[in-house]
């Protein structure tokens, strides 16, 4: 329901590429390989998600998807990708990646974005990030659409601050990320940036199961990613 809500978005907008900022909803839902089926172009823009579009393959973790590819992998992808000299320093890597992204920022007619937290207060959507791509997605395709799980709705702007401090400390060791933005409906008569349309999508893909149950519990995971960051594999 969640791919057909965004195809049926994506016709009445006459949209041929979106722009996406990382999702793991998305990645739930398989939406990359239906909009390619129709006709629409998915492009990744955090770079991890980025690298392993390339690769064609799914995540690896939730906060570094790409942890399982060696810089001579990512180089090797991009020599493939991109028709480009074979680099091996990683700043290079990572400029050559915004280099091409760029031109998809700017020729997207959508933007695609999850949240890591929707506020009911106020309405808003909130993503949190340590890439710039999650402002662009969200600020210049035409249309906006989050999609994200029904156990992302939170009560108040205070609920928020303290489970964003949860979050980042959990996740990455920070105080705060380099980037919390928060987007409250398309752009307004006297705003210069924005989308002209925004929809959320919220997906229940049996949340609902779960409550009354012993795994209740899990619906109140914010994907911080602390569970995996100690994995006995990788180290």
């Amino acid at each position: 329901e969640a791919r057909d809500l965004v195809l049926e978005i994506c016709k009445r907008h006459g949209i041929r590429k979106a722009v996406k900022s990382k999702s793991m909803l998305s990645e739930e839902a398989g939406l990359n390989d239906a909009m390619e089926a129709a006709g629409v172009q998915p492009v990744e823009t955090d770079l991890g998600e980025y690298i392993i579009q390339l690769a064609k393959e799914p995540p690896s973790h939730i906060i570094a998807p790409a942890v399982h590819k060696s810089k001579d992998e990512v180089s090797d992808l991009f020599v493939k990708h991109h028709g480009t000299a074979h680099k091996t320093a990683i700043p290079e890597l990572t400029r050559e990646a915004r280099e091409v992204l760029r031109g998809h920022f700017v020729s997207a007619d959508l933007g695609i974005s999850g949240a890591n937290f929707l506020i009911a207060e106020t309405g808003s959507g909130v993503i949190v990030t340590n890439e710039g791509n999650g402002r662009m997605v969200t600020t210049l395709p035409r249309v906006h659409v989050s999609i994200t799980g029904i156990e992302k709705v939170i009560g108040t702007l205070e609920d928020f601050s303290l489970l964003l401090r949860s979050l980042t400390r959990s996740a990455t060791g920070q105080p705060i990320s380099n980037y919390v933005s928060m987007f409250t409906g398309p752009k307004g008569a006297g705003d210069l940036e924005g989308p002209e349309h925004m929809y959320f999508i919220l997906v229940d893909g049996g949340r609902t199961n779960l409550l009354g149950t012993d795994m209740q519990d899990m619906l109140r995971c914010i994907r911080c990613g602390a569970c995996m960051n100690h994995c006995p594999v990788y180290r």
